[in-house]
């Protein structure tokens, strides 16, 4: 249709960012579980990627921005209705709250004279546990953000939707999972979170299309427009391999490979469904 207009400014350096978020937001969950088990190498891997990642998804946007050394100005003179305002205090947080998680998990293993007046407080599982619970609200509010920024945009009905925000949850899982599948293989809570994830956003994602098919002539041109790329069949085939093995590893094979594999596919999943969602996004002018 001549007056349908597909987003053409949000391109793959946007869903690149959202990719990083995604990895980054439950990160944090399997870091501290990780601390609590006593993985400290696993555990301080985690804070340490959900704290770093924030930072190139920042760079990232400033760079987007049609004038980049103004930024400051989102915290100098805030917007209480911005999302832009929420998206900033959420992936601050993230990263300030990830590295104090990191730094106090090696503290007492660091023979810094000047760190050693806070080495108390590591040792304490109370400020410890406080930390790893805010640092995973943290996480999971910046999962949500991504979602709930795109849903909000009403003049483009593809993503002016319920679902988005919990595309962006379950991308936020399957990313946890995906790096943890790395750090981890041979843990099978690690795979079954990474099959569950997998397999509950791609479900959510093709009922979305399924839904936006029935929509606005904007919506079902979005929803043709990502059914249509040989990319998402592509990418919704080796989701559903990586799932399908993932399972049968956990009950048979029980091999490492097979976890590293799927996170592998996870996170080329996130990417490539964040951006065909971000691509597909169109708005219908009115013929006059």
């Amino acid at each position: 249709m001549e007056n349908i207009v597909f987003n053409d400014v949000w391109g793959w350096d946007i869903a690149l960012e959202m990719t990083f978020l995604a990895i980054a937001s439950f990160s944090t969950l399997f870091a501290y579980l990780s601390y609590r088990e006593g993985q400290l190498r696993d555990a301080v891997i985690g804070a340490a990627v959900a704290a770093v990642l924030p930072v190139f998804s920042l760079i990232i946007l400033n760079l987007h921005l049609l004038k980049p050394e103004a930024s400051y100005l989102l915290f100098l003179s805030p917007q209480p209705r911005s999302w832009m305002l929420y998206g900033g205090i959420g992936m601050s947080s993230l990263i300030a709250l990830s590295a104090l998680f990191a730094l106090f998990a090696v503290l007492p293993s660091l023979k810094v004279p000047l760190l050693s007046r806070l080495s108390p407080l590591s040792h304490s599982s109370a400020f410890m546990n406080a930390l790893g619970v805010l640092m995973i609200l943290a996480g999971v509010f910046v999962s949500l953000y991504t979602g709930l920024l795109m849903s909000y945009e009403r003049g483009i009905p593809f993503w002016h939707s319920a679902a988005l925000p919990a595309i962006a949850l379950f991308m936020g899982i399957a990313g946890g999972s995906s790096l943890y599948a790395f750090i981890r293989p041979a843990d099978q809570r690690v795979s079954f979170a990474l099959l569950s994830s997998l397999a509950l956003l791609v479900a959510v994602y093709l009922a979305h299309l399924m839904v936006s098919l029935l929509g606005s002539p904007a919506a079902h041109a979005s929803a043709t427009k990502v059914l249509g790329s040989g990319l998402f069949q592509v990418t919704l085939l080796l989701s559903v391999l990586a799932v399908v093995s993932l399972a049968a590893n956990m009950f048979w094979f029980r091999t490492r490979y097979v976890p590293i594999i799927a996170g592998a596919i996870g996170l080329i999943t996130i990417f490539v469904l964040r951006l065909l969602l971000l691509e597909a996004g169109a708005w219908e002018f009115p013929v006059i």
